[in-house]
């Protein structure tokens, strides 16, 4: 039996196991097929080359008894050579290693909502943007927002992380009173024509990998507008695409109003 015949033989008995809630995930086996799939991920980039454009990979599994737990932290957890391991299979794929590069595990009771069908694991891959170093002579961050129009909590907020979020009130809750979300560009929730145009969840600013700051509407009531060069550049609530900021841009957030600058570096 050749290799490619072994390693068919193997996917077919994940597979019949993912179809039998009697069966608990074999930890070996959840091991060999999340290194598949984190290898799938790797995309050409031209000349034979690929590349993985992730440097943090979470691996969920769901078990339900604790020795079952104890172990997949001994095969997956952070005591086991699995971040290694992801190293070694994009290495011998011909994929650079990210810099950096984290692996987790997170184990669940059960599968969530999400979650494919009959799944009792799944392979999540993010790219995680640390704030760059400032200057010292800048006195600051990169790129800060300051308000224009309207009564925030502060005259102007550093963006510090990858994402933004801007709104009326610090935190979001839901119907049960919890979190939802929390704002770091807070506008007050002041009886006033202004603030009442901006909405809880209104809008998020995205600091790219590629060092670019693009601007989304989170379905706001009143919209989310950028005013530059003597034009309104209007986002389409919820789009997935934003629109890519500039120095000196006026960001209109309903009838408020912030200013988008970069600090000279």
């Amino acid at each position: 039996m050749g290799l490619l015949d072994n390693v068919r033989k193997i996917e077919k008995r994940i597979e019949k196991l993912a179809e039998r809630s009697d069966v608990p995930p074999q930890p070996i086996e959840i091991r060999k097929a999340a290194l598949d799939e984190i290898e799938d991920l790797a995309e050409p980039s031209g000349r034979s080359r690929r590349v993985f454009p992730f440097n943090r990979v979470t691996i969920e599994v769901a078990v339900s008894q604790a020795n079952q737990r104890a172990a997949m932290e001994a095969v997956l957890g952070g005591a086991s050579d699995m971040p290694a391991a992801v190293a070694a299979r994009l290495d011998a794929a011909g994929c650079p290693v990210p810099r950096g590069l984290d692996v987790r595990l997170k184990v669940v009771r059960r599968p969530g909502g999400d979650w494919e069908t009959g799944r009792v694991f799944r392979v999540l891959c993010e790219r995680i943007v640390e704030a760059p170093a400032v200057a010292a002579e800048s006195g600051g961050w990169p790129a800060t927002l300051s308000i224009v129009k309207g009564d925030a909590t502060r005259k102007a907020y550093a963006i510090k992380s990858e994402r933004t979020n801007i709104g009326r009130l610090p935190e979001v809750l839901d119907r049960e009173k919890r979190v939802v979300r929390r704002n770091q560009v807070v506008f007050t929730d002041r009886e006033n024509g202004v603030n009442q145009t901006v909405s809880r969840s209104h809008a998020h600013v995205l600091r790219t990998p590629a060092g670019d700051y693009r601007l989304f509407d989170d379905h706001s009531s009143c919209g989310t507008r950028v005013f530059r060069g003597g034009r309104t550049i209007a986002l389409p609530a919820g789009s997935p695409r934003g629109t890519r900021l500039q120095p000196g841009d006026d960001i209109y957030i309903g009838q408020a109003c912030l200013r988008f600058d970069l600090s000279e570096e």
